[in-house]
C-alpha cells in the first residue's frame, strides 16, 4: 500500500508541475501509455476524412461547442468523440457479457450442485473460488493495464472468462468445476479492472454518464441471463413413495403409500452456459480486431479525451492518503459483498426458506436485476444533476431501508412484500459502485490502473469471504441468516461512507466548477486556492 501511494504521489506531482498545454500534449502518456486505434470500425471514407482534419487533442483545442450538440450531430462533426464512442460501445457490450455470466450463477447454482452432488455448504466454494480468481485477476489486471497493451488485455480477459464459463456444467468432478470457476473469475477480474480504468481514462471530465452507462450494461446482462437460464433448469417432481417389506423405499404410483418425495429431473443447464460462452467471446473479438489493426497499421490515432485543467489534492500526507485508501477499499468490500451475495444466494434462499419453485426463484433473481439495471440507467441522467457523493449517500440510505423491509417481509413470510423489495433492493445498490469510482476520481485520488485494481481487489475480497459465511449459516443455523448478514453489512458500509465523507470534508476542499482553479492541501491541513497559469 505504501509503495502504491508513493507511486501515485510521484505521478500526480509530476502532472501538476506542467502547464495546461503541456498536460493536453502529454495526456496520452499519463493516462493511456499507448495510443489506441478504434477506427477499425469506421469506413475508409471516414478514416480519410480524419487524416485530413487533425484531432483537437493534437492541436490543444478543446471543442467545447461540440458538447452542446446532440449525440448524432456530435458523432458527425467531432471525430475524436466518435472514436471514443465506438470504443465505449464495445466496452458496453463486453460488460453486458460480464453481467450475464455473473447473473447466471445464482439461478443455476442448484443445478450445478445437482451435477456434482454437493450440499449447500460445500457448493458455496463455487462462489468463493470464483472470487479468488477475481481477486487475482484484479491484481494482475491492474499491474498489466499500465504496462501492457490495453486492447489485448481486455480481449484476453473476455476469452478466458467465456471459455472457462462454457465448460463449467460439463465438469462432473467438483475439483474440476472449481478450477473452471477460478479461471472464469480470473478473466472477470481482468475485464472489470481494465474496463473501468479504460473508461475513466478515455473520457476524463465527460466520463460521469459513460461510467454509469457501462455499469447499466452490466446490470442489463444480469437481467437477461436468468431469463435465458430458467428454461434449461431441472424440473421438480413430487413422486409417490412406499416402503416394501425389506424397508427399502420404492417410487410407485400405488395407492398404498407412506408419503411423497421431491426429486429433480435431468438438467439442461449446459445449453445456457454455451450461450454465455458465445456472449463473452463476442465481447472480446472487437478489441482483438482493434489490436490487430493497430499492429498492422503504420499510424496510430489517439482517441483519449483532452484533459481539463482540474487539479486534485496531491499534497495530503502519506498517512492520510493511506487511511483514505483503506476506508475506500473497505466500503467497496462491504458493498460488493452485499451486491453479489444477494444476487448469488437469492434463488437458494427462495427455494430453501420460502419454498418457491426453482423457476419462480430464477424470476425473482431476474427481477432483482431489473431493479438494478433501471437504477443504473437512471444514474446516467442523475449524475449530470447531482454530485457522486450526493448519489452515494442517498442510495446507501435507500439500500438500508429496502433491506430492513425485505428482512421484515421474509421473517413474516409476506410474499407480496418480498416481491416488492427484491427489485427495490436492486435499485438501491445500482449506482453505488460507479459512484465510488467517480467520487474518488473527482475529489480524492486520480483513478489509475493501480487504484482501480485496489478497488477491485477489495471487492473480490468481500466476495471471497461472504459466500462461505452465508452458506455455512444458512446450512447449519437458519436460511434467514442470509438477510441478517446482508443487513448488518449495509449498516457497516454506510458508516464507512460517513467516516470518509467527514475526512474529505475536513482535509480536502472539493474542486470548483471553474477549470482555472487548483486546490491544494498544505501539510498543516490549511486549504488555499491557487490560480493555475493559462498561456
Amino acid at each position: 500500500m505504501s509503495a502504491l501511494l508513493k507511486d501515485e504521489d510521484k505521478s500526480q506531482s509530476d502532472l501538476n508541475n506542467h502547464e495546461y498545454h503541456d498536460e493536453t500534449n502529454n495526456h496520452a502518456s499519463v493516462m493511456a501509455s499507448e495510443p489506441v486505434d478504434t477506427d477499425a470500425f469506421l469506413s475508409a471514407k471516414d478514416i480519410k476524412h480524419i487524416d485530413k482534419h487533425p484531432d483537437p487533442a493534437e492541436t490543444n483545442v478543446i471543442p467545447d461547442n461540440y458538447k452542446h450538440l446532440r449525440l448524432c450531430a456530435r458523432l458527425k462533426v467531432d471525430l475524436p468523440y466518435r472514436r471514443r464512442f465506438i470504443h465505449s460501445f464495445w466496452l458496453f457490450w463486453s460488460f453486458i457479457g460480464l453481467g450475464w455470466i455473473l447473473g447466471q450463477m445464482g439461478p443455476s447454482f442448484t443445478d450445478l450442485r445437482q451435477i456434482v452432488n454437493e450440499d449447500l455448504e460445500s457448493a458455496s466454494w463455487l462462489f468463493t473460488i470464483c472470487s479468488m480468481g477475481y481477486l487475482l485477476g484484479s491484481i494482475v489486471g491492474g499491474i498489466l493495464y499500465d504496462r501492457f497493451d490495453k486492447l489485448m488485455l481486455i480481449a484476453l480477459s473476455c476469452f478466458l472468462m467465456g471459455l472457462s464459463t462454457g465448460f463449467v456444467p460439463y465438469c462432473e468432478s467438483f475439483p474440476l468445476m472449481l478450477s473452471m470457476r477460478f479461471l472464469a473469475g480470473l478473466g472477470a477480474g481482468g475485464l472489470d479492472t481494465g474496463g473501468n480504468a479504460d473508461m475513466v481514462s478515455i473520457w476524463d471530465a465527460e466520463g460521469r454518464p459513460y461510467m454509469q452507462a457501462l455499469h447499466a450494461c452490466f446490470g442489463f446482462g444480469g437481467i437477461i441471463s436468468p431469463l435465458v437460464t430458467e428454461p434449461f433448469l431441472s424440473k421438480k417432481f413430487e413422486v409417490i413413495s412406499e416402503l416394501n417389506v425389506t424397508g427399502e423405499l420404492n417410487v410407485t404410483g400405488a395407492a398404498n403409500t407412506t408419503g411423497t418425495t421431491t426429486v429433480y429431473g435431468k438438467t439442461s443447464i449446459h445449453n445456457s452456459y454455451l450461450i454465455s460462452l458465445f456472449i463473452a467471446l463476442s465481447g472480446g473479438i472487437p478489441f482483438l480486431m482493434m489490436f490487430v489493426r493497430k499492429k498492422c497499421s503504420k499510424t496510430t490515432r489517439d482517441m483519449v479525451a483532452p484533459r481539463l485543467n482540474q487539479k486534485r489534492p496531491d499534497k495530503l500526507s502519506l498517512g492520510l492518503k493511506a487511511f483514505l485508501c483503506i476506508l475506500l477499499s473497505l466500503m467497496m468490500l462491504l458493498y460488493c459483498a452485499v451486491e453479489d451475495t444477494f444476487s448469488g444466494f437469492l434463488a437458494t434462499f427462495c427455494v430453501n426458506y420460502l419454498k418457491w419453485d426453482k423457476g419462480i426463484s430464477s424470476f425473482a433473481t431476474s427481477l432483482h436485476w431489473v431493479g438494478f439495471s433501471i437504477g443504473r440507467f437512471l444514474g446516467i441522467f442523475l449524475i449530470t444533476f447531482f454530485r457522486p457523493v450526493q448519489l452515494l449517500c442517498s442510495y446507501l440510505v435507500f439500500l438500508i431501508l429496502a433491506f430492513i423491509a425485505f428482512t421484515v417481509c421474509s421473517v413474516t413470510l409476506t410474499e407480496i412484500g418480498v416481491w416488492i423489495f427484491i427489485p427495490l433492493a436492486g435499485f438501491s445498490m445500482s449506482v453505488i459502485f460507479p459512484c465510488i469510482f467517480t467520487w474518488t476520481e473527482e475529489s480524492i485520488l486520480k483513478v489509475t490502473g493501480k487504484i482501480s485494481s485496489m478497488f477491485l481487489v477489495a471487492a473480490s475480497s468481500g466476495l471471497l469471504i461472504n459466500p462461505l459465511i452465508v452458506g455455512n449459516l444458512m446450512q447449519h443455523i437458519n436460511p434467514l441468516a442470509f438477510v441478517f448478514v446482508l443487513l448488518t453489512e449495509c449498516f457497516l458500509c454506510f458508516g464507512t461512507f460517513l467516516l470518509i465523507f467527514f475526512l474529505v470534508k475536513k482535509f480536502i476542499k472539493n474542486p470548483p466548477s471553474s477549470a482555472d482553479t487548483e486546490i491544494v492541501v498544505s501539510p498543516s491541513t490549511e486549504m488555499k486556492p491557487l490560480t493555475a497559469s493559462s498561456d
